[in-house]
């Protein structure tokens, strides 16, 4: 059976925390008393602990429709948060216009250490995450690993969920794939459990670390391990 590994990409690849923060600024940027001037990077990490969409950023700077990060995901967006997302992605799509615009975000000791096996076996690996796709490839070509496939927030938003994105692309069709999802977030990783054959908590990124969480280190071994042993199978 082949061995699949689907891969976040905040929090697990790279570290997009502050590009997401410069974005957000930069989004409510002369808009006035309408949003939150006054959100530190402290307050913003510890929210973007809890979002899946560019939209919540909404409930953390906008000045009106705030929202604790314990009760976001019971919040359903509406038009002004739509139209937040838009002025988020349009300053995005501005900031990734500069040439080091992917230098702000730093790609963590994991990145490194999996960039050899990405490019010998790029047909293992997937990229699924709650990002826009174009700024995941962008990031990607800037580090010459551009080779595998990404599904980012757009497939997210028209299957529903990154669960839904898996199963749309066959990657959970029983004997089919040996499948691994490896994600820094507890929330995302919770519909895979029992789905696919190991979900793994990477304990570098954003969440909580829980008592199975694993570093680096031990993932890769894990990689390196399931791909000894698929090509064997071979």
């Amino acid at each position: 059976m082949d061995v699949l590994f689907i891969l976040d990409f905040d929090g697990v690849l790279f570290n997009s925390a502050y590009e997401a923060f410069q974005v957000s600024r930069r989004a409510i940027a002369g808009e006035g008393d309408a949003f939150r001037q006054d959100v530190d990077y402290q307050e913003f990490l510890s929210y973007r602990a809890v979002v899946t969409d560019a939209w919540q950023y909404n409930r953390l700077f906008g000045s009106h429709c705030q929202v604790p990060r314990e009760a976001l995901r019971l919040v359903e967006p509406n038009a002004e948060d739509w139209a937040f997302a838009k002025k988020f992605f349009a300053a995005r799509a501005e900031m990734m216009k500069e040439s080091d615009w992917a230098k702000s975000m730093p790609p963590y000791d994991f990145f490194l250490r999996l960039k050899p096996l990405l490019l010998e076996h790029p047909d293992r690996f997937a990229i699924l995450s709650t990002r826009n796709k174009q700024s995941i490839e962008q990031t990607m070509q800037f580090h010459d690993a551009d080779i595998l496939p990404i599904f980012g927030q757009e497939s997210i938003r028209e299957h529903g969920s990154k669960l839904e994105v898996a199963k749309a692309q066959g990657w959970l069709e029983k004997g089919k794939y040996l499948t691994v999802y490896l994600d820094d977030m507890n929330s995302h990783l919770e519909p895979f459990e029992g789905v696919v054959h190991l979900p793994l908590h990477a304990d570098w990124g954003y969440d909580r670390n829980t008592v199975g969480s694993l570093s680096d280190h031990q993932v890769m071994t894990i990689f390196r391990s399931l791909l000894a042993l698929s090509a064997r199978e071979d």
